[in-house]
């Protein structure tokens, strides 16, 4: 807990920025991130799926919610296809 306010211009103060992501490419890596980042933990393709349509993962959701179930399906596909040449069910 800060025992003051921070300056104004404190280097660490945390600040919240938009990053647009309407594009097809960045709205494809975007969701291809977060499916590596969870692949990597061992999630199986339908806990990847019903985190895209968790709205507590607000980045996930917004893919999930601008493109829909096929559209995640492939992404998690090819992610899944590049770090892990098998499938595991589920």
């Amino acid at each position: 807990m800060p025992y003051k306010e921070p300056e104004p211009d404190d280097p660490f103060e945390l600040k919240g920025v938009l990053v647009p992501a309407q594009d097809e490419t960045s709205m494809r890596e975007m969701a291809a991130c977060f499916v590596e980042e969870f692949l990597r933990d061992g999630w199986s393709d339908a806990q990847l799926l019903a985190m895209f349509k968790n709205p507590f993962y607000r980045g996930p959701y917004l893919v999930w919610r601008e493109k829909g179930d096929a559209y995640v399906d492939d992404v998690i596909r090819e992610v899944r296809a590049r770090f892990h040449p098998v499938r595991p069910e589920g």
